[in-house]
Formats: C-alpha cells, structure tokens, sequence
C-alpha cells in the first residue's frame, strides 16, 4: 500500500532526514508528516513565515504501524505517549498519580513501530529510506 504524506516545513526538504528536529513533540523525535495538505500547509506557516508543503508518497508495505485512530485506543492511549515525550512539571500529587495511572493502565512500548499515526499526523519513528 502506498500513502501520499505532506511534512510543512520552512524549506524545501528533497527526501526525510531522521534524528533531527525537536526531540520534546508528542511521539518524540521523528518525521511528522500528515496525510493532509492543508495541515502541512499550516505546519510550514510558523511565526508569519512561507514555508513549503513537501510532499511524498510511502510504501507501507513492509511497515509495523500503530494506528491511535483505531477503536481500540482512545485518548487515554495517545496522552500516555505524550506525558512520555513532553517535558513539564509535575509538583502536585495528583499531577504525579495521574502520570503514574496513565503509563501504568495506557502506556503502549512504540519501539517496536516504524510508523505511528495519531489525530491528524504521523510520524516516522525509523530510518525507513527505502520506503521513499
């Protein structure tokens, strides 16, 4: 199966670089990138700035996907991933039982994935060159 994929940026970038980028977004360091236009469009336009919508199509053939947009998952799931990959304080007590509840009852290990998609992104999460 092939996906055309869009990553909003504020250059043009010819093929995905992973490893770079910022290492504190929701699924942590990895490619983002949406199936839709305009969100990548709104990605690329940062602080009143052009930016580009660059555009690719993925094989996902041989690709281990998690899939949050599945019925199995729900909010729950994708909050325990972020809380992972964010950085903010947790000071009061409820603030730390409920991180704590969260990675105990929703926590999902994504290293396993090559892909993973959530609310309107995804990201790639390994060096998948060949897939492009």
């Amino acid at each position: 199966m092939k996906m055309k994929i869009f990553h909003g940026s504020k250059k043009i970038i010819e093929k995905p670089q992973f490893g770079v980028g910022k290492i504190h977004n929701d699924y942590g360091r990895g490619f983002y990138c949406t199936e839709s236009l305009e969100i990548a469009k709104e990605w690329a336009c940062d602080y009143l700035e052009d930016g580009f919508a660059n555009a690719y199509e993925l094989d996902c053939e041989e690709l281990k996907i998690l899939n949050l947009n599945d019925k199995k998952y729900n909010i729950l799931h994708w909050l325990s991933i972020l809380i992972q990959n964010r950085t903010f304080s947790s000071n009061s007590e409820m603030e730390i039982m409920s991180k704590k509840f969260l990675m105990e009852k929703y926590n999902i290990d994504i290293s396993e994935y090559d892909l993973i998609m959530g609310i309107e992104q995804m990201i790639l999460i390994s060096d998948l060159q060949k897939t492009f």
